[in-house]
């Protein structure tokens, strides 16, 4: 889903609850998809998709191969912070690469920036 131009995948990801335990597992140590699918009990193809898509919207970031072509992933998300005020909703996403993106919604208006 596209608003105002800016992708708003990356929040719907967020409340994913596959994409937030794939996340918190390799926070603290990379893993590969093979190691995610195992260890979390997630089917590999939905493991595959949820990565594709996280690395897409820079949520995770692709660390070194391991074994010939098995990369390892690694989450680059610090923080996603909502905010309701009055009549607008604020999304504020930190990355730990120092990456931000900021999405503003209102009634009339939608705003984005990066």
């Amino acid at each position: 889903m596209t608003i105002g131009g800016i992708e708003f995948k990356i929040t719907r990801l967020a409340f994913d609850m596959d994409a937030r335990r794939i996340l918190l597992a390799i926070s603290p140590s990379a893993m590969t998809v093979k190691e995610m699918s195992i260890r979390l009990d997630i089917p590999i193809t939905k493991c595959y998709r949820l990565v594709r898509s996280m690395k897409a919207r820079g949520m995770l970031k692709q660390m070194e191969f391991l074994e010939s072509d098995v990369a390892s992933y690694r989450s680059n998300l610090r923080s996603i912070n909502l905010r309701i005020e009055h009549d607008r909703l604020n999304i504020n996403v930190d990355f730990t690469d120092g990456g931000k993106r900021v999405l503003e919604f209102c009634p009339r208006q939608t705003t984005a920036r990066a």
